[in-house]
């Protein structure tokens, strides 16, 4: 053990995939919640309380825990700090892949913080008392939260959302915060490391493959809060989460369940969103005629959420559109899941090979993120760092792209 309590080596991450799901695991696809089901609302929620537990009982809890008074305070006063500087400086140096499997003390630290910023989303609402706050105190919240859910059958793929009865909204409600929690954490490890430090209320977003952009347009924004109070019987912590937007956010996906759903939110988010259900060559077609016609802000985030490897069929057309579209400068930031398949895992890898190798090539210095366990392709896809198979992100791409540089070598014809 370290002196301060935290481990270095793969064990210690292994606090976060301990607890035994296999029992009625369902797998989700990346881009709908397809089989949704209480089993796999009830496992998720008992695995993400038990890796928070699991920190809770480390001394690092009591070191971080004032980061969350004030989060946004905390990331702001990172850029002052010279020591935070030279330790991400220290983390990065590796050609631009970091991998969690083997953390620093430093990269260790981050990760427990980007944990622990998604279970507030988790715990929002919740006043726990600081005795409760370990491994098996949690799992037995949870279950308090999923039990009138446990039992309750998957919801067929084709039902569209807003024909879900009462107990499925229920069901979409609580798959809403395992997408979200999973979204928090890897905004915010990359967030800590110094990127995508862009006020919300100044992102113009663009958004791919968005399923029913909750994430997009919650998750990805959203400001983790733990506040301490006194009580007669001791500490209560009090978690929530701030909601943030973006400025402005395009959404795109072609999947036509969506098409009500889309159409709501243009309807009821009309200056604020501009959600598009058709593919993305028409959709970005659209962004540029409204961008060159009404004035539509030019992109400065461009985000893809455990982004289907299809989505992007093609690396030197995907970074033509994206040129086409974004400001001066302007954020990448993508993540991967398992797929529905090995295979589909491994074509979302090279998929990711491919962009990172064309981003270096631009000379833009692209930032990959390994939320896996090292190995065969197999122990990779089988091993995640966070959560589990079903809905964790496996790999984090970031970028910071710049118009200049891309459109020398992608630029539409």
């Amino acid at each position: 053990m370290h002196p301060e309590g935290l481990r270095f080596d793969p064990a210690w991450l292994h606090h976060f995939v301990s607890l035994d799901i296999s029992s009625g695991a369902v797998l989700v696809s990346d881009q709908r919640q397809a089989s949704v089901s209480g089993r796999f609302v009830d496992s998720a929620y008992k695995l993400e309380a038990d890796g928070f537990g699991a920190i809770c009982t480390s001394s690092i809890f009591r070191q971080i825990l004032p980061h969350f008074k004030d989060y946004e305070k905390y990331l702001a006063g990172l850029k002052q700090s010279p020591s935070r500087q030279k330790a991400v400086k220290n983390i990065l140096q590796k050609d631009g892949i970091v991998s969690a499997a083997v953390p620093t003390r430093d990269l260790a630290e981050i990760f427990c913080i980007s944990q622990v910023s998604a279970c507030c989303e988790l715990l929002r609402g919740k006043n726990i008392p600081i005795s409760e706050l370990n491994r098996e105190g949690m799992r037995l919240l949870v279950q308090q939260t999923t039990a009138p859910l446990k039992d309750e059958p998957a919801i067929s793929s084709e039902i569209p959302p807003d024909q879900y009865n009462e107990t499925q909204r229920g069901l979409l409600a609580a798959v809403n915060v395992i997408q979200n929690l999973d979204t928090i954490r890897v905004v915010q490890a990359i967030r800590q490391l110094g990127f995508l430090n862009t006020r919300s209320g100044s992102i113009h977003q663009l958004s791919l493959a968005v399923g029913n952009a909750y994430r997009d347009l919650v998750g990805l924004h959203a400001v983790p809060r733990i506040l301490a109070e006194d009580s007669s019987s001791g500490g209560i912590l009090k978690f929530d989460v701030l909601d943030r937007q973006a400025a402005h956010t395009v959404l795109i996906n072609n999947d036509p369940i969506y098409t009500r759903h889309f159409s709501s939110l243009n309807n009821k988010q009309e200056e604020r969103v501009l959600a598009l259900n058709m593919d993305v060559g028409q959709a970005i077609d659209i962004l540029i005629s409204k961008q060159n016609e009404s004035g539509l802000a030019k992109r400065n985030l461009v985000v893809g959420l455990r982004i289907d490897h299809r989505k992007i069929p093609n690396v030197g057309d995907f970074l033509r559109q994206v040129t086409a579209v974004i400001d001066q400068s302007a954020d990448l930031f993508l993540t991967i899941g398992a797929g529905n398949s090995q295979s589909e895992f491994e074509d979302r890898l090279r998929c990711f090979d491919d962009l990172f190798n064309a981003l270096s090539r631009a000379e833009l210095k692209p930032l990959r993120i390994l939320m896996h366990k090292q190995g065969s392709l197999e122990d990779q896809r089988s091993s995640p760092l966070f959560g589990n198979i079903e809905y964790t992100s496996y790999q984090i791409l970031h970028c910071k792209l710049l118009r200049k540089k891309l459109g020398k070598i992608y630029h539409r014809v």
